[in-house]
């Protein structure tokens, strides 16, 4: 299916301009701003907590050495660099546990981008947490919403769609926090166009490039928005144009415009993204919730396992139940390892960052877990994809008794929700990780309790960084 826009209608960037230029605080629904402001605590849990993993102490180094004005705060460092820059790292850092929320329909993780690019500009600009929420959710909404327009196929041809549609919400975010009328939001989405990019070349080996699809939206937007505020333009047909991402990034040229459009700016899709609840790949959700499921009914010991049989959908497969998944390498395998996170499951009993640990590679139960499972695709699961993320376990014992778990919605889904406090949670277990005062973790709580009270956001980066 292939719709585009008439000559004589109005561009989709024109169309999200004018709802940037005209939202207001007041006209986003109570649902639309909660959802902002728990994405806000989700998003600093992994900022905060992967600060001392590699990919975040490389990407820290690197901007560091970058500098640029002293401005902006990258958690974990104790020199301020400029705002893109700041972006770049803070963006990886937030993706570094693949901790953070899923839209089903758009494919994307939401906010590893728009949240931190967002996180640097109402720092340097002193914005209000209405200001910042108003940003967050127009670039969410259109991750989402373009997202969702490529059908659920975008993967197939190769692109990632966290960082494709994760560089255009972003621009709009920057938009909205720069003050920006319509034509210069026009621009920055036309620029940003041309920033879009974003593979998936980094599940051939497990790369760390997965987390830089993050971090280059992040940046990217910000530099688009500098170009737009000086007047350097975009294609306004930078979405449906011939030559448009629309066109450009779809699999055999099949999307449909009307997801970006039809309700915008009154129904917010991005407050149906889920929160995750594992730090792995959310496809990841349903089979985990699955295995999870039976070791609380039934308590099975994992050396009595003789097989585990997995039910999942193609795309699910194929990203996680490739050959070369039942033989990972490193960490960046195992959050996308269907065999080994089932094994681990069944080995530990849960699955946290510590079970996200390359010792376990060689773990000889696990090893053998890992060796005795087997992922087919349910045809009834992938008739429900992508709307539902359904996956089925059943383990078989030495003595040939059975359990099996189906999960429709796996937990964190808006039909299956955790809830404020369960996020709550969620940042404790990473920040205090990481800090030595918890007293730290319990004043961001609090500010982000009262987002929409706060005067000025640049408050919450120094609270956020204990090394500054």
């Amino acid at each position: 299916m292939t719709t585009t826009a008439k000559t004589n209608e109005k561009k989709i960037a024109e169309i999200i301009a004018e709802l940037s230029t005209e939202l207001k605080f007041e006209d986003l629904p109570d649902y639309a701003v909660a959802h902002a402001k728990t994405l806000t605590l989700d998003v600093l849990a992994s900022m905060v907590g992967t600060r001392n993993i590699i990919t975040s102490k490389i990407a820290r180094e690197t901007d560091e050495e970058l500098e640029g004005s002293a401005e902006c705060t990258i958690v974990g460092s104790s020199k301020k660099v400029s705002a893109p820059n700041a972006a770049f790292a803070n963006a990886i850092q937030c993706y570094g546990y693949d901790f953070v929320d899923d839209h089903n329909e758009s494919n994307a993780h939401p906010s590893p981008a728009t949240y931190p690019a967002s996180f640097s500009l109402a720092e340097k600009l002193k914005k209000s947490g209405k200001e910042f929420i108003e940003a967050v959710c127009l670039g969410n909404e259109v991750v989402c919403r373009l997202g969702s327009a490529y059908l659920g196929d975008m993967y197939y041809q190769g692109f990632h769609p966290t960082s494709t549609c994760g560089s255009m919400g972003a621009a709009v975010s920057a938009a909205k926090l720069m003050g920006f009328d319509k034509q210069k939001t026009v621009y920055v989405q036309g620029i940003a166009g041309s920033t879009v990019a974003g593979l998936m070349a980094w599940n051939s080996e497990g790369s760390f490039t997965k987390r830089f699809q993050a971090g280059h939206p992040a940046m990217n937007s910000i530099i688009a928005a500098y170009l737009a505020d000086k007047g350097f333009n975009g294609p306004p047909d930078i979405y449906e144009g011939k030559d448009g991402i629309l066109h450009a990034y779809s699999y055999y040229d099949h999307f449909d415009t009307k997801f970006i459009t039809e309700g915008l700016g009154d129904k917010w899709e991005f407050a149906s993204s889920s929160i995750k609840v594992y730090p792995c790949c959310r496809y990841s959700g349903g089979h985990l919730d699955a295995c999870l499921d039976i070791v609380a009914k039934h308590h099975p010991k994992a050396e009595d396992i003789e097989k585990i049989e997995i039910r999942s959908s193609k795309y699910t497969m194929r990203l996680l139940a490739e050959e070369r998944k039942w033989h990972p390498k490193n960490i960046v395998d195992l959050q996308l390892s269907m065999p080994f996170q089932a094994a681990i499951a069944f080995v530990n009993g849960k699955v946290t960052v510590d079970e996200f640990d390359v010792k376990y590679i060689d773990d000889p139960l696990v090893k053998k877990l890992i060796a005795s499972t087997t992922v087919v695709e349910d045809p009834e699961f992938e008739a429900r994809y992508p709307e539902h993320y359904s996956s089925a376990v059943k383990i078989t014992m030495k003595d040939d008794t059975e359990y099996e778990s189906v999960i429709d919605d796996p937990k964190g889904d808006w039909r299956n929700p955790v809830t404020f406090e369960d996020v709550k949670n969620k940042f404790r277990t990473l920040a205090n990780r990481v800090y030595s005062d918890p007293e730290r973790t319990e004043k961001i709580i609090s500010y982000v309790e009262n987002l929409e009270a706060q005067k000025d956001m640049s408050e919450l980066m120094k609270l956020v960084n204990d090394a500054g």
